[in-house]
């Protein structure tokens, strides 16, 4: 399995699991939000490469998580049972600037946009520098359980969707923390 049949398989294992919590849009409203993560990519890089432009807000927002955000929306977008064979570790370059217009060429034509088409826009952000699809992707997705999915089912989602995270740590500190609060120095046995 080549990394984009991976990032796809793991995106759509996601949607499965956290739909009682977290809606996955339909392919033309998929291709709007990657639309919109494509522009917060373009602004975070604006934001790091030109520091000194004046700004009217203070928003701290990281290029390589933009661009991730963007390949799950495309991932999603692309539809569950599509089965993208070919790798996009091609001679895309990881140009950002390019990325917006390619995204809302997919947008412009959503109806009739081919696999091949999603592929090579996934592909520039594949090549983006520093850009490690899979675990940014991963890393996404665990921020979307943490901020949508009840704690005591946070760690559930992550082994079924296969995210490789610290969420158990976190729960174990969470647990112990309220343990605390109550009074309750050991944990009871199970």
């Amino acid at each position: 399995m080549n990394e984009l049949q991976e990032c796809h398989r793991l995106v759509w294992a996601f949607c499965k699991e956290i739909e009682p919590y977290w809606a996955t849009p339909d392919p033309l409203n998929s291709l709007r939000y990657a639309f919109c993560e494509a522009a917060e990519a373009m602004d975070a890089w604006l934001r790091q490469n030109r520091p000194d432009d004046s700004r009217n807000n203070d928003r701290q927002n990281d290029v390589l998580d933009e661009l991730a955000d963007c390949a799950i929306m495309l991932l999603t977008a692309m539809g569950q049972d599509v089965s993208p064979h070919r790798s996009f570790k091609s001679n895309s370059r990881g140009d950002i600037g390019f990325l917006g217009y390619k995204v809302a060429e997919l947008l412009n034509s959503w109806s009739y946009s081919s696999t091949t088409e999603y592929i090579d826009t996934i592909a520039i952000i594949a090549n983006y520098p520093g850009m490690e699809l899979k675990q940014h992707i991963q890393g996404r997705l665990e921020r979307i359980v943490k901020k949508h999915v009840p704690l005591d089912k946070q760690k559930v989602i992550c082994e079924k969707v296969g995210i490789t995270c610290l969420l158990a740590e976190e729960i174990k500190k969470l647990k112990k923390q309220h343990l605390a609060n109550l009074g309750i120095v050991n944990e009871p046995p199970m």
